[in-house]
């Protein structure tokens, strides 16, 4: 008998993500950090065990994602248990910040453009279709602005800030679009469906369900919520907004939905704890804003969530 999974999920949530790229290249992790914030404290007594197991990790990580291995592998949650990044989910305590303005997908599409001359082979990223689109999505390519994608790993949008500190702002308007996109680099991206959120973030940062905006929406998308300046509570916007087919209204996708991309991204949360211990899952929402669109759009193409064949567990 087939697993449930494999009957309503589509091949690369199935079998790993294999359009995830720079995922796959192996940064060090700091054994000082673990060392310093680990829970429980990691059983590893010396750096060199410490990188023994790092590259045990990476490599099971890799297999999985390249659907060689299964999500629950021995080797991966050995070498996860051994590192002590797989300790409890924590989410944030951070309040969320205001921005200024509202900033449209439009403009970070230009960021994006000026700094990676090779956008469309990298839309995969974010779509999880290999090959280049003939029309990519506005909010799709607004994400690879947050995303690893630019010269020597380093995001768009992080070059432009930088450029902009560099110099003065020629308008009162470019320092406050300047001080929005900080703000929205600090908002987490997640996934909604009739304004119920598919991946777990802090409710106080996206907008309550009774909040007008969701009627301003899509049924079922994937973006990055911030508040702008507005009422005496702020207003909300989205950013790097895509749209998703709405599931078919005779299946109850939600919780297992929710179950498998929770899966995909706390892999991600375990890989950014190698580096900094104290990581929250909100933490990979805002670093990892490809892998939630990717995931996303995956689980949007599965039959049972457009209504064919065997339907979602309720």
């Amino acid at each position: 008998m087939r697993s449930p999974d494999r009957e309503v999920i589509p091949a690369v949530l199935n079998a790993g993500d294999r359009c995830a790229q720079d995922e796959g290249l192996h940064t060090p992790g700091s054994y000082e950090n673990c060392l310093r914030y680990s829970w429980p404290r990691t059983s590893l007594s010396d750096p060199a065990s410490w990188d023994r197991e790092e590259r045990r990790f990476h490599a099971a990580y890799l297999a999985v994602l390249g659907g060689l291995r299964p999500w629950n592998d021995g080797e991966l949650l050995g070498a996860a248990r051994a590192l002590g990044v797989d300790g409890p989910r924590h989410h944030d305590a951070r309040p969320g910040r205001v921005a200024p303005v509202q900033v449209g997908d439009e403009v970070l599409c230009d960021v994006v453009e000026d700094a990676v001359p090779e956008l469309m082979m990298l839309l995969e990223r974010v779509t999880g279709q290999p090959g280049m689109p003939a029309r990519p999505a506005v909010g799709a390519v607004a994400v690879l602005g947050f995303a690893h994608c630019g010269i020597e790993g380093t995001r768009p949008v992080e070059g432009w800030m930088d450029e902009s500190r560099g110099r003065r702002a020629s308008s009162d308007a470019d320092s406050a679009l300047v001080r929005a996109v900080r703000v929205i680099d600090d908002a987490p991206m997640g996934v909604w469906v009739d304004a119920v959120a598919l991946v777990p973030i802090v409710p106080a940062l996206c907008p309550l369900p009774l909040d007008p905006i969701w009627a301003r929406l899509p049924r079922a998308f994937a973006g990055r919520p911030y508040k702008i300046s507005g009422g005496a509570e702020g207003d909300w916007a989205f950013s790097c907004l895509i749209p998703l087919p709405a599931p078919a209204a005779s299946t109850a996708p939600a919780e297992q939905a929710r179950r498998i991309l929770t899966r995909r991204l706390d892999l991600e949360l375990w890989d950014l704890r190698r580096t900094e211990r104290r990581a929250t899952f909100e933490d990979v929402l805002r670093q990892r804003p490809e892998v939630v669109a990717r995931a996303a759009a995956e689980m949007s193409r599965a039959p049972s969530w457009l209504g064919h064949g065997i339907p979602f567990p309720t």
